[in-house]
């Protein structure tokens, strides 16, 4: 009788490894290589790792943002640095901790501090996740200011004719940055469901604007990919040219940064501006710098003059959020994505220090502070850490640059402040 169960498991075993070898050389290889197209190569590669951190392949096909000549940060030498060296260690030996790939710190301006891991290092692209969302926010103040849209209170409709005769139709620019557009997100990870056409699939135009709404615009808050991806949609045709070259005319290059390349759903079709632009890791130093300094840097304004200002200002949704950016402006033991969805949401152990501290949140923790009452920006690369606290690094710093014997509350720098010293005397 043993025998005979050992033998008929050794055929099922067999046979199984058959049907695996049939589906490896049949489905999975040629789906890997692209045989199959876009869309399959991404959905298997996905399958294969960890879907919310694909391999680099899985971008494929990209679209450039042409940036120039790039310029190195003035670095702060070892005995200028005003921040005590042991502030640096503890807080470059907590991020190793945490899977981090990098820890760059900015004070007053000049590189304070950077930390590599696993190799990388400043010129090291990484996938920027969320970060990215950003992006169409400050493209928003530039096609206000070059009168390709009226206003952030504009409907969306006036740019989207598919939005026109239905409820969407009150659903603002601002709405969709905020993340209150009401519409609705989903999470289904099978073939052909809708969420898988919004991230993976060949036509993310059509996949984003057949969305539902759930609730009536303004009133609810949800950090869902349509309104981002919407909200880029609608930048794209306001602006009548490609979102990639809008972008670099307007910050990519004026900032000096590295070429950078955002997601395209097809060679020659729509990029992602919910996700997944790929740039060096130094580069968000410099972008959190020029929204710290309210959109001027080295002598430029590279995002027109009061936009951070508006990007900054709470939503009536959620207090701690503005235009595709997070705020710290009341705590959150746990700050989630959506107030309906229990487990997605990031730890903050203590309330943040300062009070004007706002930051981006991209998937994998990646994360940029910008907190121009001391001067800080603070970058974080790599994978999700087993213990993040969002708290964490923005406090320790913080408390770093107020023990110097910095100045009274009432004095303390603001954006103005500092854009105005970043523009020089007039």
């Amino acid at each position: 009788m043993l025998k005979r169960i050992l033998r008929g498991l050794a055929r099922t075993g067999k046979w199984t490894l058959i049907v695996i070898a049939v589906i490896g050389v049949l489905v999975y290889l040629p789906s890997r290589l692209g045989w199959y197209g876009i869309y399959a190569k991404r959905y298997v590669i996905s399958l294969s790792g960890n879907p919310m951190s694909p391999a680099r392949a899985w971008y494929d096909p990209q679209e450039l943002v042409a940036g120039s000549d790039f310029m190195p940060l003035e670095a702060w030498t070892e005995d200028e640095n005003p921040i005590d060296a042991a502030v640096y260690e503890e807080a470059a030996s907590w991020a190793g901790q945490q899977r981090s790939d990098s820890l760059v710190v900015l004070y007053k301006g000049r590189l304070a501090h950077a930390s590599y891991f696993n190799d990388q290092a400043p010129e090291s692209e990484f996938s920027t996740h969320s970060l990215t969302k950003v992006l169409t926010s400050i493209l928003v103040g530039h096609a206000i200011a070059d009168g390709h849209m009226e206003s952030v209170d504009q409907p969306a409709a006036d740019f989207l004719p598919e939005w026109d005769t239905d409820e969407r139709r009150g659903i603002t620019v601002r709405d969709l940055l905020n993340m209150a557009g009401g519409l609705e997100e989903t999470f289904a990870f099978y073939p052909g469901s809708a969420r898988l056409a919004r991230t993976m699939g060949t036509d993310i135009v059509t996949a984003n604007l057949d969305v539902g709404i759930y609730a009536p615009p303004g009133t609810a808050f949800s950090h869902a990919n349509p309104n981002s991806q919407v909200a880029g949609i609608v930048v794209e045709r306001a602006i009548g040219t490609r979102f990639a070259d809008y972008l670099s005319e307007k910050l990519w290059a004026p900032l000096g940064l590295r070429d950078g390349w955002l997601l395209l759903d097809r060679e020659d079709g729509m990029v992602h501006t919910d996700c997944c632009m790929w740039t060096a890791i130094e580069d968000w130093a410099l972008i959190g710098q020029a929204l710290m300094q309210n959109g001027c840097y080295a002598g430029s304004q590279v995002i027109p003059v009061g936009w951070v200002d508006e990007m900054t200002t709470p939503s009536a949704a959620n207090e701690n959020y503005g235009m595709q950016l997070w705020l710290g402006t009341s705590h959150e033991p746990l700050r989630k994505y959506d107030p309906s969805i229990e487990f997605m949401g990031n730890v903050h152990s203590e309330p943040f220090v300062a009070d004007d501290l706002f930051f981006l949140d991209g998937a994998g923790d990646q994360r940029l502070y910008m907190i121009p009452s001391r001067e800080l920006v603070i970058l974080r690369t790599g994978k999700d850490g087993p213990a993040w606290d969002d708290s964490l690094l923005p406090n320790l710093f913080t408390r770093a640059v107020d023990s110097i014997g910095g100045q009274a509350a009432e004095t303390l720098p603001t954006r103005a402040d500092l854009n105005a010293a970043c523009l020089g005397p007039e």
